[in-house]
């Protein structure tokens, strides 16, 4: 689990008018609050999206010491 066992993620979504891929998600996160937003991205597709969720959700669930 992660150094203070609190993340977040927040994900803000539009839709960019004429574009091939119109879908913009902006994904900010971060497992561990103490030391603020970790990482931010932004994403085109919504599988992609839903990956970043479940591979965050599953950092937050790991055992900092590996174990």
């Amino acid at each position: 689990m992660a150094a203070s066992g609190t993340g977040v993620m927040i994900i803000r979504v539009w839709v960019e008018e004429g574009s091939a891929r119109p879908l913009r998600a902006h994904v900010r996160l971060t497992d561990d609050i103490v030391s603020g937003v970790g990482r931010g991205m932004t994403l085109t597709r919504v599988d992609a999206v839903c990956g970043a969720v479940r591979e965050w959700l599953e950092e937050m669930l790991t055992d900092p010491d590996g174990e």
